[in-house]
C-alpha cells in the first residue's frame, strides 16, 4: 500500500501561498519557492544547499574555457567537480555558437 504524503502549503507574510517554481539566483538556474502574490523567493535547506553546489561548480568553470588540441581533433576541459573520466556528454545546439552540454550520471 502506498503511503500518501502530506503537501503542506507555506503561506508568505503578505498572505500569498509559496509555490516551487524554476527561479534563476545570481544566475543560476534553480527550484526555489515563490509567493503566489508578492514573488517572494525563498529557499527549502535542500535547495539552498543545491545552489551552494551549483555556486561551487559555477567558480570552478570559470567565465571562459580554451579550446585545446588533442591528436587530430579539439577539446574543452573541465575541473573534476563537474566530470569525470568516460561520463557521457548530450550536446545539443541552440545557435550558431551556442550549445547546450548535458552530463549524464
Amino acid at each position: 500500500m502506498e503511503k500518501k504524503r502530506k503537501v503542506l502549503k507555506i503561506r508568505c507574510d503578505c498572505g500569498g501561498i509559496f509555490v516551487s517554481k524554476q527561479q534563476e539566483i545570481e544566475g543560476l538556474e534553480i527550484e526555489a519557492l515563490v509567493c503566489s502574490n508578492c514573488g517572494f523567493v525563498t529557499l527549502t535547506k535542500e535547495q539552498a544547499k543545491r545552489l551552494m553546489e551549483l555556486r561551487r561548480m559555477s567558480e570552478a568553470i570559470g567565465e571562459e574555457r580554451k579550446v585545446i588540441r588533442i591528436g587530430n581533433t579539439y577539446g574543452v576541459t573541465f575541473p573534476p567537480i563537474l566530470v569525470h573520466p568516460g561520463q557521457k556528454v548530450n550536446i545539443r545546439p541552440i545557435a550558431p555558437n551556442k550549445y547546450i552540454l548535458t552530463f549524464m550520471r
